[in-house]
């Protein structure tokens, strides 16, 4: 495995953010989205230094057995959040259901509310027992130890141990892990390009592997290629089937998926049976990352492969993009249903026939228009929307900011932290701003690439 010396620590953006590098690399949560619910106990054994290293994990069938899929998103977003309000010594991460929701990229639903739910109660039942394989950062050694990821938590919720839209999170993380954290034992994490991978076991390699990708003695040095035994890889992934072919399909989906956004450039296989070898081949490291524009980083969040998202903007400059994604969001917004969003997008920005027009008046038959010479739909507000406006308006000051905040976490992403957002409802719930107009100014200015210049007059506001 060849090793290439990074020059300075990345930056991190909005878009590439920290993670602890122990969880990440152990792989605390196997990366299977579904698993039967006797899959209580995992065992891996790793070499450390010379040294045989240890990990194991026990989770009773009853909380549905080890931590897996789902519950990745959900502990990588706690940590996350941890280290954006300062990492306290406490351990004590304090949010919302829905930002934290939003930030491990789920929806804010009934249905994730119970996901949710089972995975904090995962997350504290399970427990992990590690010999020689925890990296003390401080006194550069290997450790031992017992931890749960969760140690406690508590919900401010209006049903009785169950999650809600508007419950409250209080989450104490494992000594370990918030020891490790205020030591900058961390590692870069590119959060927009995470969060834009569609399938949860996606987003489970693309941590593992990235996590692997950097040395565990000298976080300062990255690989530019991995190499592991299938079956020890399905061991660190915790896939549940060890056949090797069964290994191999259920990777494949990840596999593409990473392949196609441009984050591998290559996959080998080689050998057969037990001794078949996986060989990833990275794409770009960190640091280049870090460079990306605002822009680009969008562009990754709509699936487009990063390569082609740097070339877009450097073709056609930030205006054009920025008009044609503005577009191009309206149109899916008017209910036209795309095969390919990304291949849509892409098209659209490199047309130079004007094939594609804005989307018809609401009420009107969505489609792609396509001609030498189309004509452009440029309309008022027609009565269906002065009827929704009407209706919202009729709303509590505290509906009205229940409705409002999802679009402003979508839009807003990572600009305002948990406690801004927190503050922001609230003052849209006692009426201190329209929370529609709110959401009309926001869009229109993330859409005319005047973010920074919304989310200043909603600082002003709080």
């Amino acid at each position: 495995m060849a090793l290439e010396r990074r020059q300075k620590k990345p930056t991190v953006s909005s878009a590439q953010r920290l993670t602890e590098a122990n969880v990440a690399r152990l792989g605390l949560i196997s990366i299977q989205e579904r698993i039967p619910s006797d899959f209580t106990r995992w065992e891996v054994e790793f070499e450390v230094d010379g040294r045989l290293g240890q990990l194991s994990c026990f989770s009773p069938s009853e909380y549905g057995g080890v931590p897996h899929g789902l519950d990745g998103d959900v502990a990588n977003a706690l940590i996350d959040i941890f280290i954006e309000q300062g990492s306290p010594d406490s351990g004590v991460v304090t949010t919302t259901a829905s930002q934290l929701l939003l930030r491990a990229g789920l929806h804010n639903n009934g249905h994730y509310h119970r996901i949710l739910t089972e995975s904090l109660r995962r997350l504290k039942q399970a427990t992990y027992t590690m010999s020689h394989a925890w990296r003390d950062h401080e006194q550069r050694r290997w450790t031992s130890g017992t931890f749960s990821y969760v140690l406690a938590y508590e919900v401010t919720s209006s049903e009785r141990d169950t999650v809600t839209a508007g419950a409250m999170l209080s989450v104490t993380l494992a000594g370990q892990i918030v020891k490790s954290i205020r030591a900058k034992y961390v590692k870069p994490l590119d959060y927009g390009f995470l969060t834009s991978l569609e399938r949860p076991l996606t987003r489970a390699l693309y941590r593992l592997l990235d996590a692997k990708r950097y040395d565990p003695q000298d976080l300062s040095r990255s690989l530019v290629s991995y190499q592991v035994n299938l079956l020890e890889w399905a061991s660190e992934c915790k896939i549940v089937d060890r056949r090797t072919d069964k290994i191999r399909r259920t990777l494949e989906g990840a596999h593409e998926e990473l392949k196609d956004r441009g984050y591998l450039k290559d996959i080998l296989i080689e050998g057969r049976g037990r001794k078949q070898t996986l060989t990833y081949v990275f794409g770009a490291p960190a640091q280049d990352l870090a460079q990306d524009s605002e822009l680009v980083a969008i562009l990754v969040t709509h699936r487009v492969a990063r390569p082609v998202a740097r070339k877009l903007v450097e073709t056609h400059g930030d205006a054009r993009v920025r008009g044609r994604l503005a577009r191009f969001k309206a149109l899916l917004a008017s209910g036209y249903k795309a095969r390919s969003p990304s291949a849509l997008l892409v098209d659209m920005i490199r047309d130079e026939e004007d094939k594609y027009v804005d989307p018809p008046p609401a009420g009107e038959s969505a489609q792609v228009v396509r001609a030498a010479n189309p004509p452009v739909f440029r309309s008022d507000p027609d009565e269906e929307e002065r009827a929704r406006e009407a209706a919202f308006q009729a709303l509590s000051l505290t509906q009205q900011a229940e409705r409002a905040m999802p679009t402003l976490q979508l839009l807003l992403k990572n600009r305002l932290d948990t406690m801004q957002y927190t503050q922001l409802r609230s003052a849209l719930g006692e009426g201190r701003a329209d929370a529609g107009l709110v959401v009309k100014a926001v869009t229109k200015a993330v859409f005319e690439g005047r973010t920074d210049e919304a989310v200043g007059q909603l600082l002003l506001l709080l």
